[in-house]
Parts: structure tokens; C-alpha cells; sequence
């Protein structure tokens, strides 16, 4: 299960990064979007699992310009995130 998680993380990195990153860190991203893009339904556990793979490794932080009030009624992986330094690093070594 952590290898899906990390190779679906992985996936869904790759995907956050080309389709609206585009290497800079700190930028808003929406996982739901790249996960589409990524071929991941996040309308799954794979997609959550991929999600906190990429939070536990400090690729993805929270937005924190969302209003904490607003950001607990939001169900998991539908939240604002930013990328983070991690996710560049992790990009490059594969």
C-alpha cells in the first residue's frame, strides 16, 4: 500500500508541477485538477492515499490564506495546498 501511495504521489506531483506549478514554489494548487490530469479518480482512497503521501513528505503544505473555519468544512484533498521546497527536490531525484 505506501508503494501505490508513493508511486500515486509521485504521479500526482508530476502533474501538479507541469500543469500548474511549473517549478515555483509557494504556488496555490488544487490536487483534484492535477489529479484528473494524472489519471487518479479522487473520488478514491488511492487519490487520499497519494495526497498524504505528498503532505507527510513535505511536498505540499496547506494554504494557509484559507480561513481555518472555512478549510475544516472542506473534505479531505479538496482544500487549497502550496508546493512546497520538498516537492522540488523530490521531483528531481525521480
Amino acid at each position: 500500500m505506501i508503494a501505490n501511495a508513493a508511486n500515486d504521489g509521485m504521479r500526482l506531483l508530476r502533474a501538479i508541477n507541469a500543469f500548474q506549478a511549473h517549478g515555483r514554489i509557494g504556488m496555490t494548487v488544487f490536487t483534484v485538477d492535477a489529479a484528473r490530469l494524472a489519471g487518479i479518480d479522487p473520488q478514491t482512497k488511492r487519490y487520499e492515499d497519494a495526497v498524504w503521501y505528498l503532505l507527510w513528505k513535505g511536498a505540499l503544505t496547506v494554504n494557509e490564506s484559507v480561513p481555518v473555519d472555512v478549510a475544516t468544512r472542506v473534505p479531505f484533498g479538496r482544500a487549497l495546498y502550496r508546493l512546497a521546497p520538498a516537492a522540488i527536490r523530490m521531483l528531481e531525484v525521480g
